[in-house]
């Protein structure tokens, strides 16, 4: 009687086995997905093309379950808007380039342009990052990305804090519109409404 019962469930397992092989007959496409036998349709094993692990052959992924679940798109990185500012030095217009402009609230201007406009001498060291600016016995020197500027004025030493880091753009160094106020002691002011800034040495 065991020996009948336990070929019985060996048989069992045999067709059971059989079956699923049937429903899944061949290798995988890079879908990851197959057609079924027309020996499987007529059991009722499948209907046809189907995947397995979850995947639809969407973008998505599948987790150890087999459930399926959307990969999240990647946020973009906004660039900052940049508006065009108009200089004027000693009411007349420079025409600089680039020209100033304004960036998340803070007026940038060419700092070589308008420093040499304003009697300085200037030179960027590529290797540092760094601009220096000379003026009768002030120094001034500053270093791409920082919001510190170092100023050296007949050996008294002295910095100067800037609202917004000094950067490059189109290969030049920006400097915010007050520092050239701090630096070297010209009267700047800026029409915001007009888009506008003055500097005046007079």
């Amino acid at each position: 009687m065991k020996k009948l019962v336990l070929l019985m469930a060996m048989l069992t397992l045999f067709f059971t086995t059989a079956s699923i092989a049937s429903a899944h007959p061949g290798r995988l496409d890079s879908n990851g997905g197959h057609n079924c036998s027309d020996k499987s349709k007529a059991k009722g094993l499948c209907s046809g093309y189907h995947y397995h692990n979850g995947n639809s052959g969407n973008n998505t992924g599948t987790s150890s379950g087999g459930q399926s679940y959307s990969t999240p798109a990647p946020k973009a990185t906004v660039a900052p808007v940049l508006t065009k500012v108009a200089v004027y030095l000693n009411d007349v217009k420079q025409n600089y380039t680039p020209s100033a402009y304004m960036k998340n609230g803070t007026t940038l201007v060419p700092m070589k342009a308008i420093f040499e406009s304003l009697g300085a001498s200037v030179s960027y060291d590529n290797a540092t990052k760094k601009v220096t600016a000379t003026k009768d016995s002030k120094k001034i020197v500053i270093g791409v990305g920082n919001k510190t500027a170092y100023v050296d004025t007949n050996g008294s030493a002295s910095t100067i804090t800037l609202s917004h880091p000094a950067e490059i753009y189109q290969g030049t160094t920006m400097v915010p519109l007050r520092f050239v106020s701090q630096a070297l002691g010209a009267n700047v002011t800026f029409d915001e409404a007009a888009l506008v800034v003055y500097i005046s040495t007079k």
